[in-house]
Formats: structure tokens, C-alpha cells, sequence
């Protein structure tokens, strides 16, 4: 199984935001997709996910188009963790992470062995096992994200969509969500996340997408993605002496 991004070009309504991406993902990566704000990653990652639906060419999973499966099968054959956390749910964080089974519940919605089997190894792997028994509202920000991580997980998907993951979490977290991700990837899936945090990129990704402007600058290992030219030309920031720096920008002393 493999993921392809054909000539992907989307936008935010009139706003063109994707321009012609092309790439491969396959199974076992954990691909980090980063660039400065603006530069098109989450368009990219809803757009893989489904959520926007392409201007020009397409998303192949499988050799199917993700965009013409049907809601039911493309929400089992894709877990989407969204940047934005809803904090508000006062549900057992079990019953939470129980709603990554629903594209596999029958009428009545009951869970089925196979699908406790899921929620059980999705609370593990997320970290989250010792928290199964507390309402998510009373959990602190990182809790929540595992949680959150752990309902994404439970989908069982063969593509797992992160976007920004490891936003505003303290560093314990922070490596608790790449580890999982990254355990995800080991088993044998599709693991795409969108970072900010380029240490954490260097870390624990396989390979990156370099996004810049809407357009896919680089795709390689990471020692080759994040090279001083790309640093200074996309990140705007340079390496003097070993020591990190922004790169003078043009008018300024």
C-alpha cells in the first residue's frame, strides 16, 4: 500500500494554496511535513484526509482516489488528528477514545470485541491507559492530546493525518506523541505530521516534506531535506558558528 500525490493543487475557497504536489509515501514512514506559517500544510494534510477536495490532479491510497471513496470506508482507511482540541467534553476518556471505532459500529452502535481490542491498544500506545476511568474536561492540555491521539489510533487506519500534534505541549509530551507516532510508523504505517518544532523533526522523522509557499521545495531524508540553503531560504534562519540566527532581512540594520 502506498500513498501518491499526483499534480495536487487545492485552495481555501478563491484562495490557491496548493500548487502541483507531487510525492509518495509508503508504508513504515513517518513523514514530517514542515515549513513557516502560511506555506500550505494543513491545506495539505486536510486535502489528503478528504476534507478539501482538490482543484487539479489527486490523492491515491491503495490505487483508489481518497476522494471518490465513500465517507464510511475513506474514515477506515484514514485517522485524522486535527490541531484543534476540543476541551469541552465532559466523557470518560474510554468512551472518547471509543469514537475512533464508529466507522466500524453496526446499527446499534455497540462495540464489538474486536473493537475494545482497539480502544484497549490505542490507550496504550497513546500512554493514556492509566487515564481511561477520567472525564477528558478534567485532564491536563498534554493528557488531553494523548487522548485525543489515542482516538485517532484506535480507527486502526492504515494512514495516520497529524496536524501540528505537539502544538503548545511541554517536552515530556512532546516526545510522548512523536514516540507513539513514530511506534505507529514501525508497525507499519503511513504517519504524516506536520511540525513546527524542527529538532523533533530531526528527531523522530524518517523523511520530511519541505513545504514552502504552497509548493513541496523538499522531500528527502532528513539530514538532506533541512540543508543550510533550505533553512535560509525557507526558514529564513541560518547557522553561524554552531549557533542558530535569523537570516538580515533585506532594508533592515
Amino acid at each position: 500500500m502506498s500513498l501518491v500525490l499526483e499534480n495536487l493543487s487545492a485552495a481555501y475557497g478563491k484562495l490557491q494554496v496548493l500548487h502541483k504536489i507531487n510525492a509518495r509515501a509508503k508504508p513504515g514512514e513517518l513523514i514530517g511535513l514542515v515549513g513557516p506559517n502560511g506555506s500550505g500544510k494543513s491545506c495539505l494534510q486536510k486535502t489528503i484526509a478528504g476534507l478539501i477536495k482538490p482543484d487539479t490532479g489527486m490523492v491515491r491510497l491503495e490505487d483508489q482516489s481518497i476522494h471518490l471513496l465513500a465517507p464510511r470506508l475513506r474514515a477506515q482507511k484514514i485517522a485524522w488528528l486535527a490541531q484543534e482540541r476540543n476541551t469541552s467534553w465532559a466523557l470518560p476518556v474510554r468512551e472518547l477514545v471509543s469514537l475512533g471505532r464508529a466507522p466500524y459500529r453496526g446499527l446499534l452502535g455497540k462495540l464489538s470485541f474486536e473493537d475494545e481490542n482497539a480502544v484497549d491498544q490505542a490507550l496504550v500506545s497513546a500512554y493514556c491507559l492509566d487515564l481511561q476511568t477520567q472525564n477528558f474536561d478534567k485532564l491536563s492540555g498534554g493528557e488531553q492530546a494523548r487522548v485525543l491521539l489515542a482516538r485517532a489510533l484506535a480507527v486502526g487506519a492504515p494512514l495516520i493525518l497529524a496536524d501540528e500534534p505537539t502544538a503548545s505541549l511541554d517536552p515530556y509530551f512532546q516526545i510522548s506523541i512523536m514516540q507513539s507516532l513514530k511506534d505507529e510508523a514501525k508497525n507499519g504505517k503511513i504517519v504524516i505530521a506536520s511540525l513546527h518544532d524542527l529538532t523533533l523533526a530531526r528527531q523522530f522523522c524518517d523523511r520530511l516534506w519541505v513545504m514552502n509557499e504552497g509548493q513541496l521545495v523538499a522531500d528527502d531524508k532528513v539530514g538532506r531535506a533541512l540543508t543550510n540553503a533550505v533553512l535560509e531560504r525557507v526558514f529564513k534562519i541560518k547557522t553561524i558558528n554552531g549557533e542558530i540566527t535569523r537570516v538580515q532581512k533585506p532594508g533592515k540594520i
